[in-house]
Formats: structure tokens, C-alpha cells, sequence
């Protein structure tokens, strides 16, 4: 599992717990939109821009660049 840390830019979400591509926890806010979100990037990087699937919605991008990325042991 990685966390991915998104820039602040406003919004009520900066943290995507991501396992096997998919979201499985999201803080502060907004877990119930995001949670079980599919992330199609392979690798994850700093400045990275999420290629994503909502539960609810198509394939799209996320607007807020990846701030930085942990693993999780």
C-alpha cells in the first residue's frame, strides 16, 4: 500500500491510501466520494497527475498534482 499526498490547492481531500489501484482510505474528507476509486498510473511520482476511475463516474484525471508518495509496510 502507498499513500499518495496530493498539493493543497483548497480542496477537502490531501491523502489516498492506494492498494492493488485502487483507493482504499481517504483524509481529512470525501472518503465516501473517492473511496474504491481506480488509479490507472502504474508508478506514482512527485508532480504526477492520477489517471482515475470514480465509482460513480468515467475515466478522467485528477486535478491536483501528487505532492509526494510513502509506501506502507
Amino acid at each position: 500500500m502507498i499513500t499518495v499526498y496530493l498539493e493543497e490547492r483548497g480542496q477537502d481531500f490531501l491523502e489516498w491510501d492506494i492498494e492493488d489501484g485502487v483507493v482504499v482510505d481517504c483524509r481529512p474528507f470525501q472518503g465516501d466520494i473517492w473511496i474504491g476509486t481506480k488509479v490507472h498510473n502504474t508508478h506514482i511520482f512527485p508532480g504526477n497527475i492520477l489517471e482515475i476511475t470514480p465509482p460513480t463516474g468515467r475515466r478522467t484525471t485528477l486535478r491536483y498534482p501528487v505532492e509526494r508518495v510513502e509506501e506502507k509496510v
